[in-house]
C-alpha cells in the first residue's frame, strides 16, 4: 500500500523496542495525571493560537516573556541604590515592548485592511491564488452566472472546488452542491464573537461553526480519495498550485469573488472577456506584491521610529543608578538633559499601468527571478509578513535602531557621571534583544517539539509530523527541532482531528495503522491506550479492540500494522469495525485523540512557560547583575578600576583642574587602570 508525506527514516529494531520494554511500561497513557479542566482551557488556547499563525505565537511570548514582566521588574532596578521604585524605567520598558511587538503584527493588518478597503479586496489574496483563480474565470467565463453576486460565487465557487477536487485520486461521493450552499451561508452568517469563543458556547449558526463543519467535510472527502496519509486538511486549486488549508481557500475564494464582481459590474459589459480578466489578474497581482513590499516598509519605518519614542532620557535609567552610585564613590558630576524628539513621515501613491505591468511580471510560471524568487518570498499570509521580511524587520529594523539610539545615551551617561565611554545600555541591548529574539524564534518550537518527539516514541502515539530515528545526526536532529520553518512540528488539534478520526470503513483505518507504523509509532500502545483505566472510566478503546481483533493480538507487543489490516479486510462489514470505527469518529470521547491533544497542549505549554519566564525574568536580572559586577564589588564598594581619579595622580595643580572624563583617560595613559 503506497503512503504519502511519511518520514523517511529508517525504523527502530525490534530488539531495540525489546530492550526498552520495561522503560516503557510506565509511559501508558492512563498513568498520566489527570488534567481535565486545565487542559481544556490549554487545547482551546492553543487552537487560537494556532489560527493566529506566527503573529499570534510571537504575541504571545512577546507580551507574557517580554511586554508584561520586564515593564513590572524594572520599577526595581537601582531601588537597593535609590531606596524608590523606578518608575522612570518603567515607563521606558513599557513604551518600548508594548509599542515594539505589537507594531510587528499591527502595521501590517493596517497596510492589508488599507489596500483590500480601497483598493480591492483581491489585494488580500497571495499572487499564486490570484492567478489560479482568474484562469478558472477564463476557462469558465461562458458558464458563469453574472446576473447578481450570489450566483457568480455560486458559478465560480463550483468550479473552484471542481478544480480541487480533481487533484484527489479519486472523486467518489464529491456533493460540490452543498460545499457551495453551506460556504455561502457561511459567508453571511454572525460571527460567534470573542466572548463565546473564549467561553466555549456553541452556535450552529455562526461563521466559525459552519467553517468547522465544512472543513471536516472536505477531511472526509479527501480521507475516503485519497492515496496514502498525508494531509487532510490541505487541499490545492490547480494542479500544479501549492498545498494550502482548505479553509484558506475558501477564504481567498471570497475575497477574490467580491471584488472580481464589483470590478465587472462597473464595466456595464454583458459578458466577461478575456481581456478584462488579464487585466484584473495583472492588477491585482501587483496590487498585491506592492502590499506584501508595503507591509514590511512601512512596519520597518515603525521599528525606526519607536526607540526615538521610549528613549524619554538621554540616559537609561535602568543604568542610572548603578552608574550614579559608582560615580558617587569615586566623586563624579551629574546632570538632567530633556529628551530628544523623532517624527517619521510617509508618503506613498500609485499609478495603474505600472501596477498592472507589475502583475505581468510577478504572475507564477514566469521564468523570472522577480516571478520564481521574490515574488514566493515576500508573500505574506493574512497580517504575517513573509518570514524573510519578518526576519529582517525582528533584526535589522528592531536591533540597529535601538542600538544607534542606546550608543547615543551610553555617550551621554558618559558625560554625565564621568570617565571614558562605557558603552553599558548598548551592549545591555545586544544581549537582551538578540537573546530574546533567537528564543522566540526558535526555542518555543524547538523545546516543544522536542518533548512531543520523545512523547511519541514512548507512547507509541504519533505526536509530530515525523518521528526522527535515534540513529540521526545530532546536528540534523538540531536542525529538525529548531528550524521554524520546517523540522519536525508539533500536531495542532486541528491536525490531530483529521488524522485520528472521520474513518469512514476499515481500509481508511488500515491507512492509518500502516502510516503511523512507518511514522515509528507502536499500534500495541495505541490499542492498549485505555486498558489501564481507572476510577468510572471504561477502556471502552481497549474493549472494541479486543472484539475486533481478538485479545490475542491485542496484547501482543510487536503487532505489526499488516497483521491489523488483515484482520480490518476479513471484517470489512463486521459490527464489531463498525463499533471501533465509532468510537474513534466520536472526537470528544475517542482516548487517541484526547490523549494527543492534551499532551500536546501540555508540551507547548510547558514550553511557553520556560521561554516567558527566562525571556521576563532571567534575562533582565542577568542583565542587572553584569551591569552591578561591572561597577561595584559584592559589598557595594567600587571596583578599583572605577575608583577616584584623583587618587594616583601627581600633586600638580594643572592635572587636578582636567575634568573626570580626562582624570580617567589620563589614569589609563600611566597604566594605573584597567
Amino acid at each position: 500500500m503506497k503512503v504519502l508525506n511519511i518520514s523517511n527514516s529508517a525504523n527502530r529494531s525490534a530488539e531495540k523496542t525489546n530492550n526498552k520494554k520495561n522503560l516503557n511500561k510506565n509511559s501508558n497513557p492512563n498513568n498520566s495525571p489527570n488534567f481535565k479542566g486545565a487542559t481544556d482551557l490549554m487545547i482551546k488556547f492553543w487552537e487560537g493560537v494556532d489560527r493566529g499563525g506566527l503573529a499570534a505565537s510571537f504575541t504571545v511570548q512577546d507580551m507574557l516573556g517580554t511586554n508584561i514582566p520586564r515593564t513590572w521588574a524594572a520599577k526595581d532596578v537601582g531601588k537597593e541604590y535609590t531606596g524608590k521604585n523606578n518608575w522612570t524605567a518603567v515607563l521606558e520598558n513599557g513604551l518600548r515592548e508594548f509599542l515594539t511587538g505589537p507594531s510587528m503584527f499591527a502595521v501590517p493588518a493596517a497596510v492589508l485592511y488599507g489596500t483590500m478597503k480601497y483598493a480591492g479586496k483581491a489585494n488580500g489574496v497571495p499572487v499564486e491564488s490570484i492567478k489560479d483563480l482568474s484562469d478558472i474565470v477564463g476557462q469558465n467565463a461562458q458558464a458563469l452566472d453574472i446576473s447578481s453576486i450570489d450566483g457568480f460565487k455560486k458559478s465560480l465557487y463550483r468550479e473552484v472546488l471542481q478544480s480541487t477536487f480533481s487533484n484527489f485520486d479519486s472523486q467518489n461521493n464529491l456533493d460540490l452542491d452543498t460545499y457551495v450552499d453551506e460556504i455561502i451561508k457561511m459567508e453571511k452568517a454572525p460571527k460567534k464573537g470573542l466572548m463565546n469563543s473564549i467561553m466555549g458556547k456553541s452556535n450552529p449558526d455562526s461563521k466559525e461553526e459552519i467553517m468547522q463543519g465544512i472543513v471536516s467535510r472536505f477531511v472526509k472527502d479527501k480521507k475516503a480519495n485519497t492515496v496514502g496519509y498525508p494531509d487532510f486538511l490541505t487541499g490545492k486549486i490547480a494542479k500544479n498550485s501549492s498545498e494550502i488549508p482548505f479553509e484558506d481557500l475558501i477564504g481567498r475564494m471570497g475575497k477574490f469573488s467580491d471584488d472580481f464582481y464589483s470590478t465587472f459590474v462597473k464595466t456595464s459589459k454583458d459578458s466577461i472577456s478575456q481581456e478584462f480578466i488579464d487585466n484584473f489578474a495583472h492588477k491585482r497581482m501587483g496590487g498585491r506584491f506592492l502590499t506584501n513590499i508595503a507591509m514590511g516598509v512601512f512596519t520597518a519605518a515603525a521599528m525606526w521610529a519607536i526607540p526615538r519614542i521610549y528613549t524619554i532620557g538621554k540616559t537609561n535609567p535602568e543604568t542610572d543608578p548603578v552608574r550614579k552610585k559608582a560615580s558617587e564613590l569615586k566623586g563624579g558630576a551629574t546632570q538632567q538633559d530633556k529628551p530628544a524628539q523623532g517624527e517619521v513621515n510617509f508618503k506613498g501613491g500609485s499609478i495603474s499601468r505600472f501596477v498592472s505591468d507589475l502583475g505581468q511580471k510577478v504572475q507564477p510560471g514566469l521564468d523570472t527571478k522577480l516571478s520564481k524568487t521574490i515574488a514566493p518570498n515576500v508573500e505574506s499570509d493574512w497580517i504575517n509578513v513573509a518570514r524573510p521580511i519578518f526576519l529582517g524587520l525582528i533584526t535589522t529594523c528592531t536591533l540597529i535602531p535601538r542600538v544607534i539610539q542606546s550608543a547615543k545615551r551610553d555617550i551621554e551617561s558618559s558625560k554625565k557621571n564621568g570617565g571614558p565611554v562605557q558603552w553599558d545600555e548598548t551592549l545591555n541591548n545586544l544581549r537582551r534583544d538578540v537573546t530574546t529574539i533567537i528564543t522566540i524564534l526558535f526555542a518555543m518550537k524547538g523545546l516543544g517539539s522536542i518533548m512531543a518527539h520523545n512523547a511519541s516514541k514512548r507512547s507509541g502515539i504519533v505526536l509530530t509530523n515525523k518521528v526522527l530515528d535515534d540513529k540521526t545526526n545530532p546536528f540534523k536532529k538540531f536542525v529538525e527541532f529548531f528550524n521554524s520553518e520546517g523540522g519536525v512540528k508539533v500536531l495542532s488539534k486541528k491536525q490531530n482531528t483529521a488524522q485520528m478520526s472521520s474513518f469512514a470503513n476499515g481500509d481508511e483505518l488500515a491507512r492509518f495503522f500502516t502510516s503511523t507504523e512507518a511514522q515509528k509509532g507502536n499500534l500495541h500502545k495505541i490499542l492498549n491506550i485505555d486498558a489501564n483505566a481507572k476510577g468510572d472510566k471504561t477502556p471502552v478503546l481497549f474493549n472494541a479492540a479486543k472484539k475486533l481483533f481478538g485479545e490475542e493480538l491485542v496484547k501482543k507487543e510487536g503487532v505489526s500494522a499488516q497483521e491489523l489490516n488483515d484482520v480490518l479486510k476479513a471484517k470489512a462489514d463486521s459490527q464489531e469495525l463498525k463499533d471501533f470505527l465509532a468510537i474513534l469518529n466520536d472526537t470528544k470521547n475517542n482516548p487517541l485523540l484526547g490523549f494527543a491533544n492534551k499532551i500536546n497542549a501540555i508540551f507547548e505549554t510547558v514550553s511557553l512557560a520556560l521561554v516567558t519566564g527566562f525571556l521576563g525574568f532571567g534575562l533582565p536580572k542577568i542583565n542587572e547583575l553584569i551591569i552591578k559586577r561591572k561597577y561595584l564589588k559584592d559589598n557595594n564598594t567600587l571596583q578599583a578600576k572605577y575608583q577616584d581619579p584623583n587618587v594616583q595622580i601627581p600633586a600638580y595643580n594643572l592635572l587636578h583642574n582636567l575634568k573626570p572624563m580626562e582624570k580617567q583617560a589620563f589614569q589609563y595613559f600611566l597604566g594605573n587602570m584597567k
